[in-house]
């Protein structure tokens, strides 16, 4: 009977145990959050909502339609893919979102965030079971608490970086195997994966490797021989970057991405400032404490109330190495440092200060911080009641301290957090003394455990974690607007976009429903469109910029064929009605150009451009400079100072408003005292309104939410926009077929000219003009361009990305070494190649078997200087070292002999 507890305390168990209870609480969350199929909501919190789930349904999209993964004409008027999968999507599991129907993404994501949460509870309980060579159920527990803790409580939704949160341990476990045990590759497979899934998070997660291999390069206790650290040295340098090659296939061409963002344009600080105290920073591990999203840095990194015993304990803890013990203490500081301070928080986020989400790489210092507080509790019978009572004081005492100096009315913090803190304090603590006091049995004890610790990680995570929104309302237009974007697609074959001009969800809808759209939001977003559509009075912003401000020169500049709706528009002969479904209708642009046209080589090089806050304004200078048409809006009248104002229209026509008071965020149109929209979030975004068709015996009524709008407002000229569409459309660029990655067509110049491409720009694009490779360049740093000469020319585009080649190259190459080093490691082990003919400095390096004593003592501390010299000789005669005969036969055999151990090395669990 006792032999059968005891292997349940010391088995496989505790994996199972570590795995199925954050499943189990997860569950019951999402079930009282009413979250599908348990109710009508689901778990899109921020970006999630914008842009996970719409790049998740793109890449079902392209997977179940094989589309190529390298460009994606539904983001942004076009994206370079491979980056944006890099970035957001690189995760081997997300491919199984093909499996089931497109219409439940949003459910395969929440079950994927309930697997990676239980994930990486398996992984931290897998790492303190390896590093501390025992597999005590009580592992489990601070598996759980990691994750569930308040990094995964406040950005579990962000899961494209939960990959990484799960392989820390197990990359920190293969660190350990490097330096203490000469095995390496599980350490390059795992940091290798680690920056294949998501290189940013990476960043991180590479400088903490650095500095615990420095750790454990100090507390090392093997053979402490010149050699033996420079041989762990080159493993490490040597593995690290073979890591990173195994990642450069998405590594490569995202760095050239990333040259285009605006995120590439950050400032060192020029001087340190300090965010808060420590000691504040510290409240932040107390149970209930609200996350923090926004920019006041505050880290999320709860991780259980217990490590406030727990940390006191395994300092004071005699079993554990000083050296070791010092420097993971040094790690925490230096994480809590990089908290607190601008300067290594600028460092740690990859030389750039996040846009909200503080303290990203908090997930790490949980890892440490849980593995030290394990050494204590599996060292706690060496613990003295009078060192169980010390921390138990320090933890309260730090309770009392963090009250009276946190606690009151200009804080979020509640009173309740330090109180149900302190009750769990109180009860570990109480846990603590009866295992070291007590004759209670063990397995009482930690039932006991379990259960506190579950209801802990469950109310903390009900109190901060899974917000949700409504799937009801996320879904609304679904099946309408597949509808209507299949019934033109079905109808139209040509290269044309659409966008949704109201009723839009957010700026990646064409993403989400797979249509070819002008919108994005996104980390990858071009800074040059983003700036270009400021320039004409369209929403941007650093990250994003959308069609909101589109009007008919734009649509018709940027092909933009289709127009999406919530609610009728008033046709006119620029926009007629297309076809509709359920409450969403669509409307046909009638001059809308081709992906590409010629301008004046001149308007391409030096666009003359006001570049003021009036967008209708710097349109209507933008069409004067390609066609030499000016006015195709015409000014009508303005209200300088009014915050409320009646337009009477002279004419019929499509009427816009340009606001130019930045301080102007919402403003509400009511034409004829019946119909009222709303425009709102257009601050700061130069943007133009779009009233729609109006009469000149219309009244439209327009108000603002903050005083004065500075309004101006313009009726489009369609005679003149007719005509320059005409002149532009007489040299355009006659597409006869596309892919995603390929145009062919042909295109008339009357003269030398330049063909300006409705296309981000992007050094993928190569254009080739009746079969010779053209120079490209970016027209107003944002869209592609080409000069071409007189005549008719067939011009084809192409597109790879930048550096994917090169990038596949290197991976496959540091794939190859890899499998080399293991097999031939294998080999060398077995006795398998004949190693004489080697200096004996490269034979111990290899650790060959066949090594003599006298060769060993030549490498002693003393000698291993001459060593190297005399050996240096025998490469004058070195001869191709001899292969057994069998070696061929014996390779099938040589690694099944080895399966255990190398599984054991390098798989997860």
């Amino acid at each position: 009977m006792n032999s059968s507890k005891k292997s349940i305390l010391n088995s496989n168990f505790t994996y199972l145990a570590a795995f199925v209870l954050p499943v189990i609480m997860m569950m019951a969350l999402y079930y009282t959050r009413g979250i599908f199929p348990w109710g009508n909501e689901c778990y899109l919190r921020s970006d999630m909502y914008h842009q996970y789930a719409p790049f998740f349904s793109e890449l079902w999209h392209k997977i179940r339609n094989g589309e190529s993964l390298t460009y994606s004409w539904n983001i942004g008027m076009g994206t370079n893919f491979t980056s944006l999968f890099a970035y957001y999507l690189a995760s081997p599991s997300n491919w199984f979102v093909a499996l089931f129907p497109q219409k439940y993404t949003i459910e395969i994501m929440n079950a994927f965030i309930i697997l990676k949460i239980a994930g990486s509870s398996l992984s931290l309980t897998y790492y303190l079971t390896k590093h501390n060579n025992n597999k005590h159920v009580i592992a489990a527990i601070f598996g759980m608490f990691y994750g569930m803790s308040g990094f995964i409580a406040a950005y579990s939704w962000n899961i494209m970086w939960l990959d990484c949160v799960i392989l820390i341990p197990l990359i920190m476990l293969g660190l350990e195997r490097l330096v203490n045990e000469n095995r390496c590759i599980f350490y390059c497979i795992t940091l290798g994966l680690c920056i294949f899934t998501n290189y940013y998070i990476a960043i991180m997660v590479c400088l903490s490797v650095v500095i615990y291999y420095v750790v454990l390069m100090i507390a090392y206790n093997g053979i402490k021989s010149p050699m033996q650290y420079v041989k762990k040295f080159i493993n490490f340098c040597v593995y690290s970057l073979l890591a990173g090659g195994l990642g450069a296939c998405l590594l490569l061409p995202e760095f050239y991405t990333f040259s285009l963002s605006a995120s590439s344009d950050t400032t060192f600080p020029d001087k340190l400032i300090s965010y808060f105290s420590i000691l504040s920073m510290l409240t932040r591990q107390l149970i209930n404490i609200p996350v923090h999203l926004g920019l006041d840095h505050l880290p999320n990194i709860y991780c259980g109330v217990a490590v406030f015993v727990l940390l006191p304990l395994y300092i004071m803890c005699s079993k554990v190495n000083a050296r070791e013990k010092i420097g993971k203490c040094v790690i925490l500081l230096i994480f809590l440092t990089a908290f607190n301070l601008n300067i290594p928080n600028y460092i740690w986020h990859g030389m750039h200060f996040p846009n909200s989400l503080p303290c990203r790489q908090s997930f790490i210092y949980i890892f440490f911080l849980l593995a030290m507080c394990y050494e204590a509790v599996i060292n706690l019978k060496n613990s003295t009641n009078r060192q169980l009572g010390a921390s138990l004081w320090i933890a309260i005492g730090l309770l009392l301290i963090m009250e009276e100096l946190f606690i009151n009315s200009e804080t979020e913090y509640s009173f309740k957090s330090i109180y149900i803190s302190g009750i769990f304090i109180l009860i570990y603590g109480l846990l603590m003394f009866i295992h070291n006091n007590a004759r209670l049995k063990i397995p009482v004890v930690l039932m006991l455990a379990f259960s506190v610790s579950i209801i802990e990680c469950t109310l903390n995570m009900d109190a901060t974690g899974i917000g949700t929104t409504s799937r009801t309302s996320y879904l609304l237009d679904y099946d309408a607007v597949k509808t209507v974007t299949k019934t033109v697609s079905d109808n139209d074959t040509s290269f044309y976009r659409m966008d949704k001009l109201f009723g839009a969800r957010s700026k990646n809808d064409g993403a989400w429903h797979n249509y070819r759209t002008v919108s994005t939001f996104s980390s990858t977003c071009n800074a040059g469109m983003s700036k270009l559509y400021n320039l004409i009075g369209m929403e941007n912003s650093t990250n994003a910029y959308g069609c909101n401000g589109l009007t008919a020169v734009t649509d018709s500049l940027f092909s933009v064929k289709y127009t999406i709706s919530n609610r009728l528009l008033v046709e006119s002969d620029i926009r007629n009605y297309y076809t509709g479904s359920d409450g969403e209708f669509v409307y046909k642009n009638n001059y809308t150009l081709p992906i590409g046209y010629a301008i004046n080589s001149s308007t391409a090089y030096d666009l003359v451009m006001a570049k003021n806050n009036n967008g209708i304004e710097n349109q209507n200078l933008l069409i004067q400079s390609l066609t030499g048409i000016s006015d195709v809006f015409e000014y009508t009248t303005s209200f300088p100072t009014e915050a409320d104002c009646i337009i009477t229209p002279s004419k019929s026509g499509h009427m816009y408003l340009s606001v130019a008071n930045k301080s102007v965020d919402s403003v509400t149109v009511t034409i004829n005292n019946t119909t009222t929209y709303t425009y709102n979030n257009i601050k700061s975004n130069n943007r133009i309104l779009d009233i729609g068709y109006v009469h000149d015996t219309d009244t439209v009524e327009v108000t603002s939410d903050t005083g004065g709008m500075n309004l101006s407002v313009y009726t489009l000229d369609e005679d003149k926009f007719i005509r320059a569409y005409n002149k532009l459309n007489s040299e355009s660029y006659q597409v006869e077929k596309y892919t995603d990655t390929k145009f062919t067509g042909t295109l008339t110049a009357s003269s030398d000219k330049a063909i300006l491409f409705s296309i981000p720009y992007d050094g993928g694009w190569s254009v080739y003009i009746d079969g010779k490779k053209a120079d490209t360049y970016a027209w107003e740093n944002a869209l592609l361009c080409v000069d071409v000469s007189a005549g008719t020319h067939t011009v084809v585009l192409k597109y790879r990305p930048v550096n994917l080649i090169l990038g596949c190259v290197i991976t496959t190459i540091c794939i190859i070494i890899l499998i080399g080093i293991y097999l031939a490691s294998r080999f060398i082990k077995a006795g398998k190649v004949n190693m004489t003919h080697f200096p004996s400095v490269i034979r111990k390096y290899l650790d060959d078997p066949s090594l003599t004593d006298k060769d060993i003592k030549k490498l002693s501390d003393d000698n291993i200087e001459s060593s190297i010299l005399d050996d240096m000789d025998d490469f004058d005669n070195l001869e191709s070292p001899d292969v057994d005969d069998e070696l061929t036969d014996s390779l099938l055999s040589s690694i099944e002999d080895d399966e255990d151990n190398f599984n054991e090395e390098n798989t997860d669990i």
